[in-house]
């Protein structure tokens, strides 16, 4: 730096002096003069232009004590300003990141409290849809498809377990091994004489005029005549140990009364094909004493809860014994009946030859007659209620109406067999001469009966399924459909028909909610126009008793006609 700064002053000369000696060489050298001075001027020429240009490129190094003190301060303030810049920055973003944070926070709130009212809200819609789908199913009339009709059927998914089997019944046997079947294997072994139903519903009526005699409460209490209702009245029976059902409608004078409760609100949606009876006072109030209801003054004895006469007037009370919480209770109404039925008959045994024993049979007093030639009757009696002045009762139990076990013994099954038996009886005035409507129905019930590996063993297509099906067929068909000459179509039918309700999960009873029905029939308004009943409403719940029913109807189809030739191939040896 320092040489740089001594040779600043002579550097204007020597440049002046290169200038003003440039024309001499020039001069010199256009007239071919040489001179030896020439090599010294060049290099200085090139220092000078060296020293030129290091000045332009390092101003600095002339000024280089005055610029760096600027430089400095300016370079501080530049700092300071980004000092202050990133403290601003840093300010701000933190600040940022604190509003950002608390809203997270309070959205985090709010969508766990929506979350929670949605689930609660999905919860709720979903227990909503799945009542609403089953009281539609109860509720909503069953309008089944047309079942004759096979264009419809081929058009129908075949994907579904009994749809896939009925829209296409093969196995049918032809009209000829039918008839040879229903004539050796049905009509000649199980068909009981007219006078067999004559005799038990005589028999029957005796004991109940015995026990008219022998009845406590005879001016309360009345035991009308006998109704024989049930297969082997209306001609359909196929089991070779026969079975006789008889209704013995019972009622209450003087003023006292039955009330019956029927397709009310107060009976819940699975006990519609239920109701209950209530006994009545002459007032039209429960039969109850005053004294827990009124507030007696001075020394009055109520006769009835006085601890002396309170066993006398409990043994005598019709009340206590047929009833709970003033509700006729069927166990006790049964335990009394078959009680007073044994009582009858030790009156009137000496009139027959034959031995009598009591069975103990859930909801009816079971009968067993005993003849010398080794001949046995089975008789059902079912004590019931008549509902009003019409042909519907109200009965303890029926196996083939009812699969529940577990409703209270208050509620008692709504009976038409009476009405179903009239209307088979007009049918059968009405069809042609020897028609197949019965034969279908005792062909399907004996090929289900022997599909069964035990007596004892229950199969859910009971005979009253079938029996309902062949009166929704009958109702709907022509009657010229039902001649004899049909029997495999109509067989083919019912088939049909029972596939198509099984993958439904529905079918209905024919009397109650059928406002078309026979007005010969006498049944109560109230059921015409009630809901429809389903009979098949538990398979929508019990999974396991609707894969059995499944499986049933598999087999009569898979069945039928390799069973039916191995019946006839065993009558026939025998």
């Amino acid at each position: 730096r320092r040489e740089y700064k001594q040779a600043a002053l002579p550097r204007h000369s020597s440049v002046n002096r290169v200038c003003r000696a440039t024309p001499q060489l020039r001069h010199k050298r256009s007239f071919g003069e040489q001179s030896p001075r020439m090599p010294t001027v060049l290099k200085l020429f090139n220092m000078c232009v060296m020293m030129i240009t290091a000045c332009l490129y390092h101003p600095r190094l002339l000024s280089d004590e005055v610029e760096s003190e600027d430089v400095q301060n300016r370079i501080k303030e530049h700092e300071y300003r980004y000092k202050l810049e990133i403290e601003r920055l840093q300010t701000e973003m933190e600040e940022k990141s604190n509003r950002d944070r608390n809203i997270r926070n309070t959205f985090a709130k709010k969508e766990d409290s929506v979350t929670w009212n949605w689930n609660t809200h999905i919860i709720l819609l979903l227990v909503t849809i799945q009542f609403l789908g089953f009281w539609i199913g109860d509720t909503l009339p069953h309008i089944p498809q047309d079942y004759n009709s096979e264009e419809e059927e081929e058009e129908e998914k075949e994907n579904e377990f009994p749809r896939r089997i009925y829209s296409n019944i093969l196995n049918i046997p032809d009209q000829s091994v039918l008839d040879q079947f229903y004539n050796i294997c049905i009509q000649n072994v199980s068909q009981e004489p007219n006078q067999t139903c004559e005799f038990v519903e005589s028999f029957v009526d005796n004991l109940l005029e015995a026990s008219r005699n022998l009845c406590q409460w005879n001016t309360e209490l009345i035991l009308e005549d006998c109704v024989g209702i049930g297969s082997q009245f209306e001609k359909w029976g196929c089991k070779t140990s026969s079975i006789y059902d008889i209704l013995v409608p019972i009622f209450l004078q003087d003023g006292y009364c039955f009330k019956p409760e029927i397709c009310s609100c107060d009976i819940p949606p699975e006990k519609q094909n239920y109701g209950r009876i209530l006994m009545v006072t002459p007032n039209n109030a429960d039969l109850g004493c005053q004294c827990k209801t009124t507030e007696l003054e001075g020394d009055i004895l109520c006769l009835i809860h006085s601890k002396r006469f309170e066993p006398d007037v409990r043994a005598n009370c019709l009340a206590s014994i047929m009833c709970s919480d003033w509700y006729l209770d069927y166990k006790k109404v049964v335990k009394w009946f078959r009680d007073l039925l044994a009582k009858s008959w030790n009156k009137i045994c000496h009139k027959y030859d034959f031995e009598l024993t009591f069975c103990n049979i859930t909801g009816c007093c079971g009968l067993k007659v005993h003849y010398q030639s080794g001949r046995t009757i089975c008789i059902k009696v079912f004590p019931a209620v008549r509902l009003k002045n019409s042909d519907v009762h109200l009965v303890p139990s029926f196996s083939d109406c009812s699969m529940n076990s577990t409703i209270s013994t208050t509620y008692w099954n709504i009976s038409c067999a009476v009405c179903e038996y009239r209307f088979l009886q007009i049918m059968a005035k009405n069809t042609p001469k020897n028609s197949c409507h019965l034969k279908c129905l005792q062909i399907l019930i004996f090929l289900t009966e022997k599909q069964c590996n035990s007596p004892d063993q229950q199969y859910v297509l009971g005979s009253y399924v079938f029996k309902t099906v062949l009166m929704h067929l009958l109702s709907s068909q022509p009657i010229s459909n039902w001649h004899e000459s049909h029997l495999e179509h109509r067989l083919r039918d019912m088939l049909k028909y029972l596939g198509q309700c099984l993958d439904e999960k529905r079918l209905q009873r024919f009397m109650i909610g059928n406002q078309s029905f026979l007005k010969q029939i006498e049944i109560p308004e109230i059921l015409l126009k009630a809901e429809p009943i389903n009979l098949f409403r538990s398979f929508v719940i019990e999974r396991d008793s609707y894969s059995q029913a499944l499986m049933e109807y598999q087999k009569i189809l898979m069945d039928m006609c390799p069973l039916m030739m191995e019946c006839i191939k065993n009558y026939t040896a025998s």
